[in-house]
């Protein structure tokens, strides 16, 4: 099995035990917080991947504006790049989504008299969903670092193939 798999399965696992352990003893005034950070974090992530496609694949934005008037042509390397980039905006714009109706749907639910006869089960699976939309977003905050750096560190490589190309072609560097 892969690694990555063990990772999140573990990651889950603690989310689980925290959720039942703490859950009940957590307020919506203390996830308050922590909710405001998940919605910035996410529009902040939608902001940034929006301007890399835009920037480093600016046919792929226009395809989507005039579908019919865009053609774009992609390698395999793109391609699988452009789908990465689209990936992580669209999980952020999911947990952004998932926030937006969790938050409208709790408004409700807690003046209920579910809730109130089940306070315990709700506050446990509140925490665990914010638990787990905020491992969710971390992910995606560390796929947007790992894209900038591997942005640069290809923006190197082809500076380096560049100049090593010069220098055997008897050129003067920059």
């Amino acid at each position: 099995m892969n690694k990555a798999i063990f990772w999140h399965i573990g990651i889950i696992t603690v989310i689980s035990y925290l959720s039942y352990t703490y859950g009940a003893k957590i307020t919506s005034n203390d996830l308050q917080p922590l909710i405001a950070i998940l919605q910035n974090t996410s529009a902040m992530i939608f902001t940034i991947m929006g301007i890399w496609v835009a920037y480093v694949y600016p046919n792929a934005v226009l395809r989507i504006v005039q579908p019919s008037k865009v053609i774009a042509v992609y390698s395999k390397d793109d391609l699988s790049q452009v789908k990465m980039l689209i990936g992580i905006i669209i999980f952020s714009a999911l947990i952004l989504f998932l926030l937006l109706i969790g938050t409208t749907i709790a408004t409700f639910v807690s003046k209920t008299n579910i809730y109130n006869n089940n306070s315990e089960l709700f506050l446990i699976t509140t925490t665990f969903s914010i638990l787990s939309l905020t491992y969710g977003q971390l992910f995606c905050i560390y796929l947007v670092i790992a894209t900038s750096v591997n942005f640069v560190i290809e923006l190197e490589n082809i500076k380096t193939k560049k100049e090593l190309s010069q220098k055997l072609d008897g050129k003067p560097g920059p």
